[in-house]
């Protein structure tokens, strides 16, 4: 990897720089390194759940200062998405938490929280811990009517503290599909849309990024799929022998330990 010519290093958060609140070996000591020698760092996540003013938040109290333009989120490009999509008048049905849902209004979407027969443009769903029936069948009644069904991940799970992996915004999305029996517009990775997004804020080329993160099936495949370099950090998800195992498409270039092991 011809580390001279990066112009951009593009960090997952769960189970990169942290899982849930505890900050991972060596996270604040590469970023700021990085950033201490001029490279361009930004953070690229599939968790809807916060917006990128409280992941900002979250980092700099993690040690690791860190602006809402320097993070792009699922949550995010899934508003980026609608407004291009519908410039005006949208209304949106979210199954999601308030950081999706602050994301979406920032960027002029009508949030709708009881849709009772109202026509709705989207339904945009992503990890939410208070999901219930009652948002499954609101989500279905409004795609069933023509709402478009835009999902911010299918990640499976998400890793804790001491090892534990909770179920992610994919399980959510998937209740979904299975009761309508349509298939949602993907923004987040594996999905190149986010990931694009960060390169152009970079001004860098697909050679000149390099992707760190934890999962095979998102931030590897995201990365292979648009021409990045890609690092896999095996502080999250996937294991040394699943990323020997994997698919091409899903090999990383590297794997390293922890975030203590890139070399700079």
């Amino acid at each position: 990897m011809p580390c001279e010519a990066l112009k951009a290093y593009i960090f997952d958060l769960d189970g990169v720089i942290y899982r849930g609140d505890e900050l991972q070996p060596g996270a604040a000591e590469t970023v700021n390194a990085l950033r201490s020698r001029g490279e361009r760092v930004y953070f690229l996540t599939n968790n809807s759940t916060q917006s990128r003013s409280q992941y900002a938040d979250k980092l700099t109290k993690l040690g690791i200062p860190a602006r809402p333009d320097e993070i792009m989120t699922s949550a995010y490009a899934a508003a980026l998405y609608l407004r291009q999509v519908k410039p005006d008048g949208r209304r949106v049905y979210v199954v999601g938490e308030s950081g999706l849902k602050e994301e979406l209004e920032q960027t002029g979407a009508e949030v709708v929280e009881e849709p009772d027969g109202l026509p709705i443009d989207f339904v945009v769903a992503g990890l939410d811990r208070q999901f219930n029936y009652e948002k499954l069948f609101n989500a279905q009644q409004a795609i069933y009517r023509g709402a478009e069904f835009v999902a911010t991940n299918r990640d499976p799970t998400f890793p804790l503290e001491e090892g534990l992996l909770c179920p992610g915004g994919g399980a959510i999305v998937a209740a979904i599909e299975t009761a309508t029996g349509v298939e949602p517009r993907l923004i987040g990775k594996p999905e190149t849309y986010s990931l694009e997004m960060v390169m152009t804020l970079a001004g860098a080329e697909p050679a000149q990024t390099v992707i760190i993160g934890d999962r095979l099936d998102t931030d590897i495949l995201v990365g292979r799929k648009a021409g990045a370099h890609t690092i896999l950090v095996l502080t999250g998800v996937a294991t040394e022998e699943e990323a020997h195992d994997a698919p091409d498409e899903m090999k990383p270039e590297r794997i390293i330990r922890s975030l203590k092991d890139l070399r700079l």
